[in-house]
């Protein structure tokens, strides 16, 4: 089964940056019945309803259990092309044999779902079916014939072993009178200078025809081999005849299931993608979301521990550091140093929301939250040239729709588009807006005017910790390494406070090959005391 998002709802860039394929791949575990399928944003009733199946899946079987189905399941053919004709009552011979095949498949797997049974009538339909091919054919490869079919047979093999003894008759008369082995009806072609020509044109056996620049040697067949390939031909048709009178009456047995074996095979298709789901669950140690009923007081939430994105895990293995978070109604806010891990805290919850939104078991402990009706992302970009917007008006553009209610919605540095003064002005005004709003709003800023707003939850990255005096370069990966990537929860006071003492940003400029006179002024700032809270007011 290959899985893939439908258009658009990742952007693609972003696409490459998560791993989507890479992720979807896992899902991917050879089940002919579900070759592809689009994931689609799925609306909070058929969202709700898709992860109560697969707990009902879940709870049904043990891991050992939904292996043995898997297993089952990448056995069945499809019958895509074959429900057309079973509808139409056209089912052909080979139809047979894969109806068969599916059928003794599924009923073998019945037996393993007896805690998680189809329904009763799907049941029955399938039996019936299984019972009237058993009765019918050989374990669906032939047909059990009828007498007029039989007597066809018979008076068919009676006539090509005649006809065949006449060809074998003929041949050799030629190979005696030409010395020239020919295959009856195949022609031969020999050069006009060839000594065999005069004896091919007065043998009674052969015919002698031009052809270009070459003669052609036919065969000139006896009355009696050719009224042998009639009584063949004649039989033949009576075979075919007594044959589709045959696969008429089955077909008439079985169309009057094809409706319920219509909706069976559907059930059996939806069971295999939900098996997979499972089984992938287990496989990966995911979990499936927990949903919180819409409340007036609390309005929408989201509260994960220990997500993970899927690149994030592979590429960092047992190094990464999981997301654990709450979200609340309203507005949300992220701040700390750069590199700290902001953007990547709204890469990992716009890869768990899409997720949860396509039905997916996600890399986490635990995520709860109110159905993610719609989702959202905007990171920062230099602009879209194809809609004549600079980074500043794709912004713009992004936040001109209206909200839907129980919608989530990521936004990295918000407003760093334009000028300091503007863009605190304008994160002051939509932060202020969105808390109000029935949804879920997180944005990350390094405007301190900010954190100064009581409407926000504030959300803080911890500082990386450097070395006791450290003002040496450091290469990538050794910072990185050091990076806690964790955040907690700030008031607004201690979010001003530990903003104007913070100098994080400029001791990890020092940790980079920056010019000499640059670093030196960055550590004569450093050196200085720091400004008191009235002289930075």
């Amino acid at each position: 089964m290959t899985l893939e998002f439908r258009q658009g709802l990742v952007p693609q860039n972003l696409a490459e940056e998560l791993e989507t394929q890479r992720f979807l791949a896992l899902f991917d575990l050879g089940i002919p019945l579900i070759p592809t399928a689009i994931l689609e944003a799925m609306d909070q009733n058929q969202g709700r309803a898709h992860f109560e199946a697969l707990r009902k899946v879940e709870k049904a079987f043990s891991f050992e259990e939904i292996s043995a189905l898997i297993e089952s399941s990448r056995t069945l053919p499809p019958l895509d092309g074959l429900l057309p004709h079973f509808e139409s009552a056209a089912l052909q011979q080979y139809h047979l044999f894969e109806l068969y095949q599916f059928l003794s498949i599924s009923l073998k797997m019945q037996e393993m779902e007896a805690s998680f049974a189809i329904s009763k009538t799907q049941q029955e339909c399938l039996s019936a079916l299984f019972t009237i091919l058993k009765r019918r054919t050989v374990q669906g490869r032939s047909l059990v014939t009828d007498k007029r079919v039989q007597r066809a047979k018979e008076e068919l093999s009676k006539a090509e072993k005649e006809l065949s003894e006449a060809i074998a008759s003929h041949e050799k008369r030629v190979e005696e009178t030409m010395g020239l082995r020919m295959l009856y009806p195949f022609p031969r072609e020999m050069e006009a200078e060839d000594p065999r020509l005069k004896t091919a044109r007065s043998c009674t056996l052969l015919k002698v025809v031009e052809a270009g620049e070459t003669l052609r040697i036919d065969h000139a067949p006896d009355e009696e081999l050719l009224d042998l390939e009639l009584v063949r031909k004649r039989l033949t048709l009576e075979l075919e005849e007594a044959t589709s009178a045959l696969l008429s009456q089955i077909n008439q047995e079985l169309v009057a299931h094809s409706d319920s074996f219509s909706h069976a095979y559907k059930e059996r298709k939806k069971r295999c993608h939900l098996y997979s789901l499972v089984f992938v669950k287990k496989r990966e140690g995911f979990v499936f979301p927990e949903f919180e009923d819409f409340k007036e007081e609390n309005g929408c939430s989201l509260s994960v521990e220990g997500g993970l994105s899927f690149a994030l895990s592979r590429q960092r293995g047992d190094r990464a550091v999981p997301l654990s978070m709450d979200l609340v109604q309203g507005a949300n806010v992220l701040y700390g140093a750069n590199m700290s891990g902001k953007t990547t805290v709204l890469k990992t919850l716009f890869f768990l929301l899409t997720a949860v939104q396509t039905g997916l078991p996600v890399p986490a402990k635990s995520l709860c939250l109110t159905y993610p009706g719609s989702v959202k992302i905007l990171l920062k970009s230099s602009g879209d040239l194809s809609r004549n917007l600079s980074s500043f008006g794709e912004e713009l553009a992004f936040f001109t729709d209206e909200p839907q209610r129980g919608a989530f919605i990521l936004v990295d540095e918000l407003f760093l588009s334009t000028d300091p003064v503007n863009g605190a002005e304008l994160s002051r005004i939509f932060i202020e807006d969105y808390a109000k709003r029935e949804l879920v709003f997180l944005a990350t800023t390094h405007y301190p005017k900010v954190l100064h707003m009581k409407s926000p939850r504030l959300f803080r990255m911890l500082d990386v910790v450097l070395p006791e005096g450290n003002r040496r370069e450091i290469p990538l990966s050794e910072l990185a390494s050091l990076m806690p990537y964790r955040l907690e929860q700030v008031s607004s006071q201690k979010a001003i406070s530990t903003a104007e003492k913070n100098r994080t940003p400029m001791e990890l400029a020092l940790c980079f090959s920056l010019p000499q006179s640059i670093r030196a002024e960055i550590e004569h700032t450093l050196d200085a005391p720091l400004p008191s809270t009235r002289d930075s007011k």
